[in-house]
């Protein structure tokens, strides 16, 4: 009797855990109470087990079976077999919830999710900023393939980044061992035991699975199946590196919708409407950054009132913050969504969001973070990085980043209202001496002729750009020219008086390039802020560059006026050299008005200044515009001998900047003679020159003379008036200096 007793438990053993576990405790000879102190699991919890009123993690079964010595018998019982059903029988889970209604088609991601479709290998992961449509993607695409998963589609949202905290993957996968027929008493109690049951389940099957909303790698990992038959398609802000590296997961970054499609979105919501004003359909989705949340928003706020403008939303949004626009209530607003992504940083990573906060706007570069932060690059780039990774920055190039204008606005905000108002200033005070050092360290490679004086700045540790090619130093310049108006503007506003400097250290390529629509603006803002720091040095300089842009503008008469005043702060500074630049800028103007004896005497005391200072820089450009005055007066001789000089003293100088100007010069002389052959050797010479310090712009700006110049020769642009063009000051001239020429 009791060897068929012992018979029939080894029979069950074979077949569950409990069975198992009774019969190796009686072969052992051992009783509850010794199991239970051995394993250090309770006799109560072990009677369950023994009578199937409970499953065991696989920690508890792997306790047990070194207890009794079964060789890993008890850990492979633990986990359950599924049950054995018919085709007819299985359980198909079809979790999606309803796509989105009139969901636009974004073809260039329909097709690159297409193309991951057919070469993945088991998990597909969508990231992007917040509110840039990736559920809404994910759930419609997941629609459209479903049929190609015979077996089922899993949903969840993982709450990665929401107002409650991010999902329990041990939960996630109790609901979906339930919704493929598992019974709770079958569900493990630990998350590898329930892991390894739901891979279990999928194997061989074709089961689609979604996992919105992902914090993190660790989150998503045991919720994947563990065969390719089946995928696994997440969204998440988190860039996901881990899947991509371990799972070999298939990255798709979903972008900001195109104009295009930000427009078929707004008429989708608000009808035809949008065509009447495209413009302001425009405007809005700009204001949007073209983000599907913002815009639906916008179209449903144009949507309440089908009687008002379009216009009258744009307006609101120059008009008010848009982060207050773009909401509906408190749960649906673009600022809320952006608040989860905030709220999940760590405390230093959150306050390193903040202080970017600070920055203007438009690329953000390491150096600048590193002066916001007041941290040094290897610090600040791994913060920068940290925060791409989870799309509230996205990564342009090795030291670029650029904060989407929404993002950047919400940054603002949180800096104003919980940082420091000090803090903020003083971190903003670090970033205009950053790009002053910057700034002053490009101006004396590109221009080497010309003196500077030291800034006088205070010691904060900056970590800034050096340049040791032209080339760097030009791109720099190239890259960072909006980027510091808006500095000096957004400075002014904050009551940083040391911006008026800004203007004064790039002053050579503020009027190499002319672009004062951008700078006039700014340059008040600075005139103001010299006033109001008392730097009477840089309100000289700035009374003089905005005299310089009333020249290119035509209204000499405004600029001798601030010509002049320029030189009464100079002059109660003793700055000789200073009044050097005031003469100049006096002589351009007289000669723009035709006053060009009074231009030359002007010119001519420059000169003398800048001799007396040993000012060579000021000496040549105080030469090149007497040349030009006497060129406009028909003395192209002497004109021209001037300007031989002043390029071969550049030249000796090594100023290539200045160097190719006066090449440019020289050429206009020549083709005013009708000497077009001599005029396009000076147009090559400039050509070479500015080719040695890379100055691209300035090429492309010689070039466009060439062309004209053969086009003129070959008769095929006709002129109004027969005969040589003589040079003349006048801007509206047919051959003004090249815009390389500095002003002074």
């Amino acid at each position: 009797m009791s060897g068929r007793l012992e018979q029939t438990e080894g029979d069950a053993g074979s077949q569950t855990f409990g069975g198992r576990l009774r019969a190796l405790r009686l072969e052992r000879g051992k009783s509850l109470t010794d199991l239970s102190r051995e394993a250090n699991v309770s006799k109560s919890y072990l009677g369950n087990l023994e009578n199937h009123r409970n499953v065991p993690g696989t920690d508890i079964a792997a306790a047990i079976d070194r207890a009794l010595q079964a060789g890993g018998q008890l850990v492979e019982l633990a986990v359950p077999r599924p049950r054995a059903r018919s085709a007819r029988d299985r359980v198909r889970p079809a979790q999606l919830p309803v796509a989105v209604r009139r969901f636009v088609p974004r073809n260039e991601l329909i097709k690159e999710a297409e193309e991951a479709l057919a070469t993945h290998e088991g998990v597909i992961a969508f990231d992007g900023p917040a509110g840039v449509g990736k559920t809404a993607f994910v759930v419609t695409w997941a629609h459209s393939i479903a049929e190609e998963f015979p077996d089922g589609v899993l949903f969840t949202d993982l709450r990665g980044y929401s107002a409650d905290p991010p999902e329990d993957p041990a939960v996630v996968l109790a609901g979906f061992l339930r919704s493929l027929g598992v019974t709770p008493a079958e569900i493990p109690g630990d998350l590898a035991g329930r892991a390894a049951l739901y891979r279990t389940l999928l194997e061989g099957t074709r089961t689609l699975v979604v996992l919105d909303n992902a914090v993190d790698d660790g989150q998503v990992r045991p919720l994947l199946p563990g065969s390719a038959p089946s995928l696994a398609v997440v969204t998440s802000r988190n860039r996901l590196s881990g899947a991509v590296v371990r799972e070999g997961a298939i990255r798709i970054t979903l972008q900001p919708m195109t104009f295009e499609e930000a427009q078929e979105l707004l008429r989708s919501v608000v009808g035809p409407r949008i065509d009447t004003n495209l413009t302001a359909a425009q405007l809005i989705a700009d204001y949007a950054g073209r983000l599907p949340l913002a815009l639906r928003i916008a179209a449903e706020r144009a949507s309440l009132w089908p009687n008002m403008p379009l216009q009258a939303l744009a307006d609101e949004l120059a008009c008010r913050q848009p982060l207050d626009v773009f909401a509906v209530d408190e749960t649906l607003a673009v600022r809320t969504v952006l608040s989860y992504s905030h709220d999940a940083l760590p405390p230093k990573m959150s306050a390193t969001f903040r202080v970017l906060g600070l920055h203007p706007g438009g690329p953000i570069r390491v150096e600048a973070a590193c002066a916001l932060m007041g941290q040094p690059p290897s610090q600040a780039q791994g913060h920068l990085l940290a925060l791409a990774a989870v799309h509230l920055l996205e990564q342009t190039g090795q030291d670029g980043f650029v904060m989407h204008d929404l993002v950047h606005s919400y940054a603002l905000e949180l800096a104003r209202e919980r940082n420091m108002a000090e803090d903020n200033k003083t971190a903003l005070e670090r970033l205009v001496d950053s790009y002053l050092c910057t700034g002053a360290a490009a101006t004396r490679l590109l221009w080497p002729s010309r003196p500077r004086r030291r800034l006088d700045l205070p010691e904060r540790g900056l970590t800034t750009l050096s340049f040791r090619r032209t080339q760097d130093a030009l791109k720099w310049f190239e890259d960072e020219l909006r980027l510091l108006v808006r500095l000096v503007r957004y400075g002014a506003q904050w009551n940083i008086t040391a911006v008026a400097y800004l203007p004064v250290v790039i002053n050579e390529m503020l009027f190499h390039r002319r672009a004062w629509s951008w700078w006039v603006p700014a340059l008040h803002d600075a005139l103001a802020m010299a006033r109001r720091g008392g730097h009477r040095d840089a309100e000289a300089w700035m009374l003089e560059t905005l005299g310089d842009a009333g020249i290119d503008a035509g209204t000499a008469e405004t600029s001798i006026g601030l010509y002049q005043e320029a030189m009464t702060i100079r002059a109660e500074l003793g700055d000789r050299g200073g009044l050097a630049i005031g003469h100049v800028g006096l002589g351009r103007a007289l000669c723009q008005a035709g006053d060009f004896d009074a231009a030359f005497a002007h010119c001519e005391t420059a000169r003398e200044i800048s001799a007396e200072v040993g000012d060579v820089w000021q000496h040549s450009v105080a030469t090149a515009h007497l040349a030009m005055a006497r060129a406009a007066l028909g003395s192209v001789g002497e004109a021209r001998e001037l300007l031989l000089g002043t390029r071969e003293v550049l030249d000796d100088a090594e100023d290539f900047m200045s160097s190719g100007c006066a090449s440019g010069l020289l050429a206009g002389l020549a083709e005013s003679e009708g000497e077009h052959e001599l005029a396009l050797r000076h147009l090559h010479d400039a050509l070479e020159t500015f080719g040695r310090v890379g100055d691209v712009w300035s090429q492309a700006h010689i070039y466009s003379r060439i062309g004209d110049l053969h086009a003129d020769r070959g008769n095929q642009r006709p002129r109004t008036e027969p005969g040589p063009r003589r040079p003349t000051c006048s801007p509206a001239t047919p051959n003004p200096p090249p815009r390389g020429c500095a002003s002074r």
